[in-house]
């Protein structure tokens, strides 16, 4: 199980990576990349169940709603959620 949590932060990592590249460049075409991180992310927490699950769902919904409307303030609060989720795992 140890491996799933240090997967998950790896995936969250490489979430974080993406948004930051979109944000900068708000490219579409970085959308799919996100979303299939999104998928693994969500897979990966479902695995792990309880709590992770339930931060993993929100911040998947946050996700959704910064690439269907980009504000910086949203990217923000999205990041910070990511980085908090991703040192929860680490200490888990």
């Amino acid at each position: 199980m140890e491996d799933k949590f240090s997967e998950l932060a790896n995936t969250l990592r490489d979430l974080i990576n993406s948004l930051e590249e979109f944000e900068k460049t708000k490219d579409d075409y970085k959308k799919p990349d996100i979303r299939a991180r999104q998928v693994k992310v969500l897979s990966l927490g479902k695995i792990i169940g309880n709590t992770t699950l339930r931060h993993t769902l929100k911040l998947l919904d946050d996700i959704d709603e910064y690439l269907s409307n980009p504000q910086k303030e949203k990217f923000t609060s999205l990041i910070k959620d990511a980085i908090k989720l991703q040192n929860d795992l680490w200490e888990l």
